[in-house]
């Protein structure tokens, strides 16, 4: 039993020596639960090996320390409200996604999930497919599921489904999105009346403050050089969060007892903005925020003290490839990834 202990020891040190002779970081750090603090970064002591590696870090308290999800949710399951940011279509964080809402639905059966990549007038489609009315090809053809279904969310959307719990279709339909980027929210007095409950009934819309200031910097503006066509894009922006935020409410309101993960691009979450600014303002919740963080060295992940406010937790992931490197395929790219769609924005009304 002792040389079992003694063994350990001697592994983790090494371990964190071969963390700090990697990045060459002197020895005076501070080290807390497999963390290396260096001035004003923060060093895990393992390596990320591949793009389904990741860590995720409690940093509450400002001392950051990691979550084995294998033990226990380090303390997810006090909260009302579980965002997990992603980074869409990572292979790493769509696995965390699926075992932080597996960890959590063992710690509490009745955890709802909902997700921003099914939109609300699908709603009919989930709720057939989860009572075994359709099958699956039926959900993600009917549902407009996202190209990438089967292998990122499928595992949680069927973890939920064997719980007999409900799967929350959270996000606005496309076309009022598009079409409130392109002429402003007062297109949605276009909306038929029996379509008006697929966007929210309100929305905060503060053309100041921390989110629109991060949107519209995002968007490559700062206040002198916003354009109408740049707010028009950030109330479609504010047309996604509020109905998210909506359908969180109104999904917790009709399951008392429940508590609730919702999975949507990091932008909609980061540090307490967009959607979950928007959910506390229906109604006060205890909320967390899993954000996650694409390192820069994967050989020795890393984040800063700057990243401790942008969640509750960080999520540790691999670095993507670079998807462009001369400036013709960039061109190309651009043409490719932000052609334009094609919607009624009569929505149908003549």
């Amino acid at each position: 039993m002792l040389r079992t202990k003694l063994s350990f020891i001697v592994l983790s040190l090494s371990m964190l020596l071969t963390a700090c002779q990697s990045t060459h970081m002197p020895s005076h750090e501070k080290t807390v639960s497999s963390l290396v603090q260096n001035n004003n970064q923060w060093y895990l002591a393992t390596p990320l090996t591949s793009l389904y590696d990741y860590q995720l870090i409690d940093v509450r308290s400002g001392q950051p320390k990691t979550v084995d999800l294998a033990k226990n949710v380090g303390g997810l399951s006090d909260y009302d409200v579980i965002f997990i940011g992603e980074n869409h279509r990572h292979p790493g964080n769509h696995l965390a996604q699926a075992n932080i809402y597996q960890a959590l639905l063992k710690a509490n059966p009745k955890t709802i999930l909902s997700l921003e990549q099914f939109e609300r007038d699908t709603q009919t489609y989930l709720n057939a497919y989860l009572n075994d009315e359709i099958g699956e090809w039926s959900l993600r053809h009917f549902g407009h599921a996202w190209d990438n279904y089967q292998s990122s969310y499928r595992p949680l959307v069927e973890m939920a489904k064997t719980h007999g719990l409900p799967v929350i279709a959270a996000n606005a339909p496309k076309d009022t999105v598009v079409c409130t980027g392109r002429h402003g929210l007062k297109i949605l007095d276009n909306l038929p009346e029996k379509r008006k409950h697929q966007v929210a009934q309100s929305f905060y819309t503060p053309t100041e403050g921390a989110y629109f200031d991060k949107f519209t910097a995002n968007m490559g503006h700062s206040q002198e050089t916003i354009k109408p066509s740049t707010l028009n894009r950030y109330f479609a922006q504010v047309v996604r969060d509020d109905t998210m935020a909506e359908s969180i409410h109104n999904a917790l309101e009709n399951h008392p007892n429940h508590k609730l993960v919702h999975l949507n691009g990091h932008f909609h979450s980061a540090s307490h903005l967009g959607t979950v600014e928007r959910v506390m303002l229906r109604k006060k919740r205890k909320v967390a925020v899993i954000q996650p963080i694409l390192v820069d060295n994967p050989s020795a992940p890393s984040f800063s003290v700057d990243d401790l406010n942008k969640g509750d937790y960080l999520l540790l992931i691999h670095p993507l490839p670079e998807q462009v490197k001369t400036k013709e395929n960039r061109r190309i790219w651009m043409q490719t990834v932000f052609k334009r769609s094609e919607q009624d924005c009569t929505f149908g009304t003549k």
